[in-house]
């Protein structure tokens, strides 16, 4: 298990095969979990210099503040070794991968925040893992032809949550026995449900509208008013959905749209 994992389950999350009972013996083993490390006061001060330095800003983001915390480790008189120091400095790239997965995840949320885009990509999902879990055709609503199930469409979003090709059936059959079991119950089966599946939905989403929002031209010196009014929208389901501050909410647009470009100029 990773500190990352750990970290998450004494947070309240949920992890496959743990369960509270679990937690609380990793608990009970972890004597002195807490109580070793780096001081609470180098946080404290590193905190403040970054408070100090951006300030004039209005406003300081984590990296900043993991700016501060790396660099005062070549000097503190606390790090008795070489290797004390790379410990520290893994573990601030471990927290530093975990922010900016945190960010993207909720830039992508903004932009696939539509309800019923999302209802309709499930519908459709469900359609086709029914007619191929019970071996049936579905129609086409266009050509009103009977057609086997869509399987690149299916992949397109199972894939999104990395569920390799020999384990698409049983994802597929989980889904439908789950639902199959609401039914029994008198439920309907709301995405929600199913966290995995209402992931995979939401990056599909973003995937097929990103393109449409041109979210690397933020980063570009002229953005056209039209795609404005869109990241504006984003900007603003940021503030309103996930607590940032106008400032923030830049940032964090700034930094996906960086991370995209990259991978644009990548294909390229």
């Amino acid at each position: 298990m990773t500190k990352i994992q750990k970290l998450k389950l004494y947070n309240g999350k949920t992890l496959p095969g743990y369960n509270e009972d679990n937690v609380k013996e990793l608990r009970k083993e972890a004597v002195r979990e807490g109580l070793e490390g780096i001081s609470a006061r180098y946080i404290q001060d590193k905190i403040s210099n970054a408070l100090v330095k951006n300030g004039h800003l209005g406003c300081i983001n984590p990296f900043m503040v993991f700016n501060e915390l790396e660099s005062g480790l070549k000097h503190h008189g606390l790090i008795s070794s070489p290797d004390q120091g790379d410990h520290y400095r893994e573990m601030l790239a471990v927290s530093r991968q975990e922010y900016e997965d945190t960010v993207k995840n909720d830039v992508q949320k903004a932009i696939s925040v539509d309800q019923t885009a999302i209802q309709t990509l499930c519908a459709n999902y469900v359609d086709n893992v029914k007619a191929y879990t019970q071996k049936e055709k579905i129609r086409n609503k266009y050509s009103n032809r009977l057609e086997d199930a869509d399987e690149r469409f299916m992949r397109s979003i199972e894939e999104k949550i990395d569920i390799p090709e020999s384990r698409k059936d049983d994802f597929r059959r989980e889904i439908m026995n789950y639902i199959g079991a609401l039914a029994i119950e008198g439920k309907s089966f709301d995405y929600k449900m199913n966290e995995r599946l209402h992931r995979a939905l939401e990056l599909k989403l973003f995937e097929d509208q990103k393109d449409s929002i041109k979210l690397t031209t933020i980063i570009s010196k002229v953005v056209d008013k039209e795609t404005q009014e869109k990241i504006d929208v984003v900007k603003s389901r940021l503030i309103k959905n996930f607590g940032y501050c106008e400032i923030c909410a830049t940032d964090a647009l700034n930094f996906v749209a960086s991370i995209f470009a990259k991978g644009d100029s990548a294909k390229s």
